[in-house]
């Protein structure tokens, strides 16, 4: 029970750190958003900023078991908005499809979707395949 209590307070925190984050982006304060999300993925999750520069998907997925759904999404979240506004840059698209491996990994095991969550499949589908964003 102990256990249950501190995962929901964590997901609650980080779940604060993202509202904070978009509030940032709505005031136009991208790079303090960025900072942000930087300092939380690090933190929170223990992804470094140059986890992406060199990316294996293996090893993400398999670094993503044993996280609850909440904490998946959350994550989620945090690297879509990370490369949002995309850019044509390797990391960009390195970050999207760890997004993608996560949105598979919560549809498959947790047989959860979203709405939020299929808008920001077909963002990234489309800019992955270069549809929207030339």
């Amino acid at each position: 029970m102990i256990r249950k209590d501190f995962i929901s307070a964590e997901i609650e925190k980080i779940a604060q750190v993202l509202a904070r984050v978009l509030g940032f982006k709505v005031e136009g304060r991208i790079d303090e958003a960025h900072e942000l999300i930087k300092q939380t993925l690090d933190s929170s999750f223990s992804i470094r900023e140059n986890d992406f520069e060199e990316f294996d998907a293996e090893k993400f997925r398999n670094s993503l078991a044993g996280y609850p759904e909440k904490k998946l999404d959350l994550l989620a979240q945090f690297l879509f908005e990370s490369a949002h506004p995309f850019e044509d840059i390797p990391e960009t698209y390195n970050r999207l499809r760890a997004v993608l491996i996560i949105f598979d990994l919560i549809e498959k095991e947790y047989k959860m979707q979203s709405l939020d969550n299929l808008s920001k499949r077909e963002m990234i589908d489309n800019f992955l395949n270069n549809d929207q964003y030339e």
